[in-house]
């Protein structure tokens, strides 16, 4: 149901793979599908200071029905992978947070449903990119990112439908341009969707941007940049 939960969780290493029914990783409860069936106390849990995701390395694939990471506190990433395939309801996100999403260091891949889409904070210093296309692609839909000169630097087949793209990486740099691409094929290795190695070959491209700061967004979106 709801993955993993504690108001304090702390991912230093290892390999964690979590498929829910509800939210990925829950840090102290959230306004989700909990509520359902009408418990007492339901739909009360609130932000705190205390309530924390730490993730300093390690490796992280999540499958959620809910929200990928929901956090009722505050997000800290240092290092690691972490991929999130998503909801494909817009009541919900591949992260959500009420705090902070500092990301300093690793690799964030999150995809999903785009109502309720947040990017890291901008008080990150790694760059990320939120993504939100015109219509939903489907499962299995090959996304591919790559610089304006054909390096790739993201190749990726979300296992469901999805609309938003979050992508956090030391590949991004300020002031480069990326094109990004959905369909197409690839050769190489693919772990949990993502690709290492091999080429690919170009399907549709439906996004440009230009990192111009720490987040850059392309496409509509609610609580995306704070």
């Amino acid at each position: 149901y709801e993955g993993i939960e504690s108001a304090v969780i702390t991912i230093n290493e290892g390999n964690v793979h979590v498929i829910s029914s509800d939210d990925g990783i829950n840090i102290a409860g959230g306004n989700d599908a909990s509520a359902l069936g009408g418990r007492p106390g339901q739909n009360t849990f609130r932000y705190s200071a205390n309530n924390y995701l730490y993730v300093n390395g390690g490796y992280v694939a999540i499958d959620a029905n809910g929200d990928g990471i929901d956090a009722n506190g505050s997000i800290d990433m240092t290092g690691g992978v972490v991929i999130i395939n998503g909801p494909t309801r817009n009541d919900n996100g591949a992260l959500d947070y009420l705090g902070t999403c500092n990301v300093t260091g690793g690799l964030l891949v999150a995809v999903g449903s785009s109502g309720m889409a947040q990017a890291p904070s901008t008080t990150s210093t790694r760059y990320s990119v939120l993504i939100n296309l015109t219509s939903a692609q489907s499962a299995g839909t090959m996304l591919h990112i790559a610089s304006q000169d054909g390096k790739g630097i993201l190749t990726f087949v979300p296992t469901k439908a999805y609309q938003s793209i979050v992508f956090c990486s030391p590949e991004l740099k300020e002031g480069s341009t990326y094109l990004v691409y959905t369909g197409g094929r690839a050769t190489g290795n693919a772990v949990d969707g993502l690709y290492s190695g091999g080429a690919y070959t170009a399907g549709t491209q439906v996004a440009s941007l230009t990192v111009t700061g720490i987040v850059t967004g392309v496409g509509s979106s609610r609580g995306a940049f704070p």
